[in-house]
């Protein structure tokens, strides 16, 4: 099917401006006339699918960390989850399929991508990772998703989020490197509607010297704290724990399966740079000890659904309060 005429210039503009930048960006010699004639060569003989590629994301070069933990937990993952745990929590939200979704801390695109796959409505992503977030964006580019996908980078420590603007929300980890979980307890209940509902998932535990190792490849400095201190920050929001479930055996099991892929990556010949084993060696290590004190019971991994209470009746003014006489 031929394209239209205003599309097919407007797709051939866009791709020589990709072609001029792509160039600047590796240092080239930017030839309007070949790239002109490869593009308009491209566009004439090719069908609609081929030609959509002109305009195609370029493949990301993912940073040797990046490398290596997506190659340990799959492809665009930061940690050990998969697509079928991710597609159920809008269920587990009860959110609706026009509701916007507050989503924090995914890393990658994974979580992100199967989310989105089972909820078609506006997602807005909430990141706090320097290291990820160009990353992330252009991951939710290439996947199409920029339309109904947002992408924040944010301070957990002083992010102030919107007043009652989002129908769930879903925290995995923020917990656990919040240096003030208070403020981000507050900041859930705040942006939270009405009624609406937050999934948090958390490490939990007390204070050891072997956390540090234990977390040693994070972005950031582990904040764990025990499992009461944090009912306890919830319900000094005035947030409702409607279910507290230990995780720490399917955390377990999930990282057993990445260390299973780890195997088959350390096979490939010539398929790692030194720099990305380098970082696969130290995530692994880190996550030794992490499973080590998993088992041990030293620590814990929590999901706890929680819900802001829907707002109480107004009280009656004293024109429409009932007559006593």
């Amino acid at each position: 099917m031929a394209l239209p005429l205003k599309a097919l210039f407007d797709k051939r503009q866009m791709a020589l401006t990709r072609a001029r930048l792509r160039a600047w960006w590796e240092g080239d010699e930017f030839d309007p006339a070949a790239a002109e004639a490869e593009i308009e060569a491209r566009l004439v003989a090719a069908n609609d699918d081929v030609a959509d590629e002109l305009f195609d994301e370029p493949e990301i070069e993912l940073p040797p960390r990046l490398a290596a933990l997506s190659r340990l937990w799959g492809e665009g993952r930061l940690r050990p989850s998969d697509d079928t745990a991710d597609a159920l929590e809008p269920a587990r939200l009860g959110l609706a399929p026009e509701g916007a979704l507050a989503m924090l801390s995914p890393g990658l695109v994974g979580p992100v991508s199967a989310i989105a796959a089972v909820h078609p409505g506006k997602i807005d992503v909430f990141e706090w990772r320097d290291e990820t977030v160009e990353t992330l964006r252009a991951q939710v580019r290439k996947a199409k998703l920029g339309d109904r996908v947002t992408i924040s980078l944010v301070d957990l420590e002083a992010h102030v989020w919107p007043q009652a603007a989002y129908d769930g929300l879903l925290s995995v980890d923020d917990f656990a490197y919040a240096g003030y979980p208070p403020h981000l307890a507050q900041q859930v209940f705040k942006c939270l509607k009405p009624g609406a509902c937050a999934v948090a998932e958390a490490y939990v535990g007390l204070p050891t010297a072997e956390l540090a190792t234990a977390f040693a490849s994070s972005f950031a400095e582990p904040q764990i704290r025990a499992h009461g201190d944090l009912l306890g920050f919830f319900a000094d929001t005035g947030l409702v724990l409607e279910a507290d479930e230990d995780l720490t055996e399917e955390m377990l099991d999930r990282a057993k399966q990445g260390f299973v892929r780890l195997e088959g990556v350390l096979k490939e010949v010539g398929g790692l740079d030194a720099s990305t084993a380098r970082e696969l060696v130290w995530e692994a290590e880190a996550w030794r000890m992490r499973m080590k004190l998993m088992s041990q019971g030293k620590l814990e991994r929590r999901r706890f659904i929680l819900r802001r209470p829907a707002e109480e009746a107004a009280k009656p003014t004293p024109e429409s309060a009932p007559n006593p006489a």
